[in-house]
C-alpha cells in the first residue's frame, strides 16, 4: 500500500517538473532571460515561498493561542 502512494507521489513530481521546464523554457525564451537570471528568479521564489509559511505558520500560532488565552479567561470570570 506504502509502495502505491510513494510511486504516486514520484509520478506527480515528476508530472510537475515536466510543466515547471516548459513554463521556464517559456519564460527564457519569450523574455529573453539568462540561465542566471531563471536561477535567480527560482531562488527568490523559493526563499519568498518559504517566508511566507513561516508568516502562515505564526499567524496561524498566535490566532490559536488568542482563543486559548480567550476561553480560559471566560473560564476563570465564570467560576469567580
Amino acid at each position: 500500500m506504502n509502495d502505491g502512494l510513494l510511486n504516486k507521489k514520484s509520478e506527480t513530481s515528476k508530472i510537475a517538473e515536466k510543466y515547471i521546464n516548459k513554463y521556464i523554457s517559456d519564460l527564457q525564451m519569450h523574455m529573453s532571460l539568462s540561465d542566471s537570471q531563471i536561477i535567480q528568479i527560482l531562488n527568490n521564489c523559493i526563499l519568498e515561498h518559504k517566508i511566507r509559511n513561516k508568516t502562515i505558520n505564526k499567524i496561524s500560532e498566535k490566532k490559536w493561542w488568542q482563543i486559548l488565552k480567550k476561553k480560559i479567561t471566560i473560564n476563570n470570570s465564570i467560576k469567580e
